[in-house]
């Protein structure tokens, strides 16, 4: 059985990630041409941390893509857990993976 409602909260977990990385470094990008680098850290490691963040937001929205077909939804559960972890217990995908194990199981 597919799952719809963990599909939505991981569709807008991933868009969240993405829309909220690019401010971030948008802001930082700004508070360091008028400023100078807060911290101390290089522009280049703030790029390559919004990159990998950028991609955990495009393997988000694959998730919801995989929860919507009934064969793929508990593998789309199971990495929608896996990736609320990483991404600092991001509580939607938690949840929506949730969804997608108990509703891909019946």
């Amino acid at each position: 059985m597919e799952s719809k409602t963990g599909s939505i909260l991981l569709l807008i977990s991933g868009i969240l990630t993405i829309v909220l990385s690019a401010i971030a470094i948008f802001y930082y990008s700004l508070v360091s041409n008028l400023f100078g680098s807060p911290g101390g850290i290089s522009i280049g490691l703030i790029v390559l941390l919004f990159i990998v963040i950028l991609v955990i937001g495009i393997l988000k929205l694959y998730t919801s893509k995989l929860m919507k077909n009934s064969k793929t939804t508990v593998k789309g559960g199971i990495l929608a857990l896996v990736l609320g972890i990483v991404t600092g217990i991001d509580i939607l995908a938690i949840i929506g993976g949730i969804f997608g194990i108990v509703q891909g199981r019946k």
